[in-house]
């Protein structure tokens, strides 16, 4: 064989080889670009709410692995403020809010093994309680429900843990809690004929830990004067304040009845760093039916002890809010959460169109399935409290009593439903006095109007607030204004405000806030130019903290502007923004009922 022919052969096979490899690669490389513009979508497609929950749970997952930070409470608490940041940022997210919850509570649960602080594990059962209200159809929901009745076992309050069980066999039979849901069932057993027969009011003994959130008092601190305890009352609601001087921590204890001493059930409240004041007035007679009265006396030498005599009490709610510091105490009656039904629509309505509803002789509040049968309309401010002042002296507290007055006439006469007014004249109310007349009157929705201010002259616009966290510095330091207090101390509210995080209503207030701004907007742009819109907003308004049903604040217009105080002043104007808050609830309501027609 022919030595250069062999050689001529080989160069070839090796120039063929390298072509063969160089196309393999190149059909590589393109494969992995063809991957790799198919994958980017999907990669983009990952959102900003979804990316800030995996950092927060990326964190967890590193706190998780280290067996050394596992046992300090701040890495715990960096973590569960992460979470917490995400749910505040996205609170009406259906599927990062319930995974953000769900980690916020299994911190606190697992932080309560190295602590063993009550206060973990009762904020790991908030948690898992405002996931299983806010989000029912959550994949989460029966693991939440799971959770729960494990640490209410844990706790020993077995009935509660029971109840979480059972409700997972109800509400989620498909899902893979429910045979674990079975097991801890059976291992509790039949429930005890003995326990049915508890007295009534013994559910005291029952009630969450976590429905007392009490604030953390330096041992150092000087004790706080108990200056007064005010009261308000309806058929099925009362509310009990009491002022102190300055920060005090509490807790709540039963007690039975004692025949032999003539004395009822009765809660209490023991206050302390605390003492009582100078002519103090000790026995506060009630008589409401739902409580008897309220006894103060000074326990011993740093503690007052508040007892509640009981009547016909169903349920107690307690916070506490700060700037003055007081303790709010809501008793409910056993009928006050039986509200009355919606007359259901016939099905041939249930068919029909918008329009042809309103030829069916029926009223506009049976036309859009009225829910809303009571509205409480707040004017803020008044009596020796002005509110904000214009340029040329217009005060805040005159214009919203007039739009007040005008909403509450549109509403009954568009709605037909009954409308209350915190008040009717020029007036005081303290803030928490109007949030208990909308409690006490079981209103199915609360407004108070606003008109708003800014240092800047040139600021304009309208906005609508819903109870929330404030995200923005702006939303603060409007609430500092109507709250009356300063901006550093509405910073300080956070670590108050979990109430927040518990209210149910947040999404039902949030659509009621967008429906106002809309349609006040709307109105006012009809008929005058350069209106600006403002947007929804969040923030802590006192005025609107413990409302049992969805609630909004509307700052109307800027009265520190010139062109927009002028506008104030105007009888036509505030007619508009009257007319525009009720275009608003009725889009609401209309929008509620609509939303269940098929």
């Amino acid at each position: 064989m022919n030595p250069l022919v062999t050689e001529h052969n080989c160069v070839q096979i090796r120039f063929s080889l390298c072509l063969l490899i160089i196309a393999f690669l190149s059909g590589a490389f393109l494969l992995t670009d063809i991957a790799y513009v198919h994958a980017k979508p999907k990669s983009s497609a990952l959102n900003k709410t979804e990316y800030t929950y995996r950092q927060a749970k990326s964190e967890y997952d590193r706190l998780a692995r280290n067996s050394r930070l596992r046992t300090h409470r701040t890495a715990w608490i960096r973590v569960i403020k992460k979470f917490r940041t995400v749910y505040l940022t996205y609170p009406n997210d259906i599927e990062v809010a319930p995974k953000a919850l769900f980690m916020m509570a299994r911190c606190h649960s697992e932080l309560y093994g190295y602590s063993g602080t009550i206060k973990d594990i009762q904020e790991a059962i908030e948690r898992y309680k405002v996931l299983i209200e806010r989000f029912p159809e959550s994949y989460l929901a029966d693991d939440a429900l799971y959770d729960l009745g494990n640490l209410y076992n844990r706790i020993g309050n077995i009935n509660l843990a029971r109840k979480a069980w059972e409700r997972i066999v109800e509400e989620y039979p498909e899902r893979d809690k429910a045979r674990f849901a079975k097991k801890k069932l059976k291992i509790l057993g039949p429930v005890e004929q003995q326990k049915i027969k508890t007295p009534k009011l013994i559910r005291y003994n029952e009630e969450e830990p976590s429905s007392i959130s009490s604030p953390r008092i330096n041992p150092d601190t000087k004790p706080a004067i108990v200056r007064e305890v005010r009261h308000w009352s309806a058929a099925d609601y009362t509310r009990v304040v009491i002022d102190t001087a300055g920060p005090v921590s509490f807790t709540k204890g039963y007690l039975p009845a004692n025949k032999a001493k003539y004395l009822p059930e009765r809660i209490y409240l023991d206050l302390k760093p605390a003492f009582i004041g100078k002519n103090f007035k000790n026995d506060i007679s009630i008589r409401d039916g739902l409580l008897r009265g309220v006894r103060i006396a000074q326990f011993n030498r740093s503690t007052v002890r508040v007892v509640f005599d009981l009547r016909n009490t169903h349920k107690t709610k307690i916070f506490y809010l700060e700037d003055p510091f007081r303790v709010v105490v809501d008793a409910f009656g056993e009928n006050y959460f039986q509200r009355p039904s919606c007359p259901p629509l016939s099905p041939l309505i249930h068919k029909k169109s918008k329009d042809q509803l309103k030829d069916d002789g029926l009223s506009l509040a049976q036309q859009l399935g009225l829910c809303v049968k009571r509205v409480v309309i707040d004017a803020g401010h008044g009596g020796k409290d002005p509110g904000a002042i214009g340029p040329t002296g217009l005060r805040e507290k005159d214009v919203v009593l007039t739009i007040a007055k005008k909403v509450a006439l549109r509403l009954k006469k568009d709605l037909n439903c009954q409308v209350i007014l915190t008040r009717d004249d020029d007036q005081f109310l303290p803030l928490m006095q109007r949030t208990a007349i909308a409690n006490a009157e079981k209103a199915d929705l609360f407004l108070s109007i606003h008109a708003n201010a800014a240092p800047s002259r040139g600021v304009s616009g309208v906005e609508t607030y819903f109870l929330n966290f404030a995200l923005d510095k702006e939303a603060m330091s409007v609430a500092a204004r109507e709250n009356a207090t300063s901006n550093k101390r509405i910073g300080d509210l956070k670590h108050i405000l979990n109430d927040i995080m518990k209210n149910t209503k947040v999404d039902e207030s949030s659509r009621l806030a967008g429906c106002v701004q809309r349609e006040l907007v709307r109105n006012l742009r009809r008929q005058y130019d350069k209106v600006k819109s403002k947007g929804v907003k969040q923030a802590p308004f006192f005025v609107l903290i413990g409302a049992r049903m969805p609630s909004v604040l509307v700052e109307v217009s800027f009265i520190s502007n010139k062109k927009e105080e002028k506008r104030l002043k105007s009888d036509h104007y505030l007619s508009s923004v009257a007319d525009g808050i009720v275009n608003g609830i009725k889009s609401y309501i209309s929008d509620t009922k609509f939303a269940y027609l098929p």
